[in-house]
């Protein structure tokens, strides 16, 4: 019984050290916005106060291929478009642009840091597109410009408003007097 009442009590203390650590160090949501030739997806993930945007794409519920490189990671493909992780820069003409949704809300800027190296704060957007480069090395293409809020309200709609008891009770009423004044006007006539 006493081997019992000690491990029992290790563990609850090793939960509560684990808990605490976690609450200190926070955790913080990022939206994405992935801009593909022929659509765009957005999701909002969870994860730790200190997670870079690269932590942010592994927790994602898409996939995403990135290479290591002395300098950080690069990102070769998401869902299936773009390079193999092998040969992250096959593709001469096209890059996964990297970009943060201004503090307005209004536009992308282009990232100067990669995914590995910029720490996101909670409720940032961090962008991506499949995109071609100008002659200045300048993505051409760009995601739509979505705030967080305006990814949340997507993805989780409100409810559908239900009428409460009360209200389906004054109507179905209101509804059986209607009937029997018709039936009434009919029999009078």
């Amino acid at each position: 019984m006493r081997k019992r009442l000690v491990l029992l009590s290790t563990v609850l203390v090793l939960l509560l050290i684990a808990t605490t650590a976690f609450a200190q160090g926070g955790e913080k949501r990022v939206a994405l916005v992935i801009q593909f030739p022929d659509r765009t997806y957005t999701e909002i993930v969870r994860v730790s106060a200190d997670a870079t945007t690269a932590d942010v794409l592994e927790a994602a519920q898409i996939p995403v291929g990135m290479a290591d490189f002395s300098w950080g990671k690069a990102v070769c493909n998401i869902d299936g478009v773009g390079n193999p992780v092998d040969d992250c820069f096959a593709d001469p003409e096209h890059f996964w642009a990297y970009f943060h949704l201004n503090a307005a809300g209004t536009a992308w800027e282009v990232s100067q840091v990669g995914v590995s190296n910029y720490v996101p704060a909670d409720r940032a957007v961090e962008g991506f597109a499949w995109s071609g480069f100008d002659a200045n090395y300048n993505p051409t293409t760009y995601p739509p410009v979505k705030t967080f809020d305006e990814i949340e309200a997507e993805l989780n709609p409100p409810p559908a408003e239900i009428p409460e008891p009360t209200t389906i009770l004054l109507l179905g009423s209101g509804l059986a007097g209607l009937a029997a004044y018709a039936r009434r006007r009919r029999q009078q006539a």
